[in-house]
């Protein structure tokens, strides 16, 4: 007797926050009714990214760019629609489709975020036109970095990465990722008491101990 056809595993989807996201081609359903201007970008590039919103089972909450700032739209997509996932840190190395600033202020940076140890790649509109070649990137665009701690202690290797940003003719956005939630770089690292945290469940303000025993 004929072994009967395999059948195809089905691979589990769990991105992260700030994670690129594929969709297949075909196969885009969404659980939200899209504005004409997201229909033609996705068009265009059928890429969205990982958004922080609380998981709703079978789906993944994701985030639709266009043109220009005024065009975000949020939403979810089936996990199953989902056929490639770029992290962050796997766009830190790649090459540029282009020449643009927040490129040129990238390359200069590189050795400085390696110098923390810790895993970061770049997000927002330069790692969206690194992973789709799509030339997102305006004359006002900021380059958009993320870092991942895995523990409070590692946040004390972030002082020296401040100080190279700021010796940059460039306008650079630092998100700090902990086990808790995110927190911006610049407030990390002033003196306030109280930071604010972003959370899946929405934005809170925690101890700055809280956050270094996590």
């Amino acid at each position: 007797m004929l072994p009967g056809p395999r059948r195809r595993r089905r691979i589990e989807v769990r991105p992260r926050v700030h994670d690129l996201l594929r969709i297949e081609p075909g196969r885009i359903t969404f659980g939200d009714r899209l504005p004409e201007w997201a229909s033609r970008a996705l068009q265009a590039a059928p890429w969205v990214v990982a958004r922080r919103a609380s998981l709703v089972t079978g789906r993944i909450p994701v985030g639709i760019r266009g043109a220009s700032r005024s065009e975000r739209f949020a939403a979810t997509v089936s996990a199953l629609n989902i056929s490639e996932t770029l992290s962050p840190e796997a766009l830190a190395r790649r090459r540029p489709p282009r020449r643009h600033a927040v490129f040129d202020a990238l390359e200069a940076l590189v050795p400085d975020l390696d110098r923390t140890g810790l895993s970061w790649g770049p997000v927002g509109a330069a790692g969206f036109e690194l992973a789709t070649g799509s030339p997102v990137l305006t004359g006002s665009s900021d380059l958009d970095l993320m870092l991942r701690v895995q523990d409070g202690r590692q946040l004390a290797e972030l002082h020296g990465l401040a100080a190279a940003i700021n010796r940059r003719r460039a306008r650079i956005d630092v998100v700090i990722e902990t086990p808790l939630g995110a927190v911006a770089l610049n407030e990390l690292l002033g003196g306030a008491d109280q930071l604010l945290l972003r959370t899946a469940s929405g934005a809170r303000m925690v101890l700055r101990n809280a956050l270094q025993a996590c």
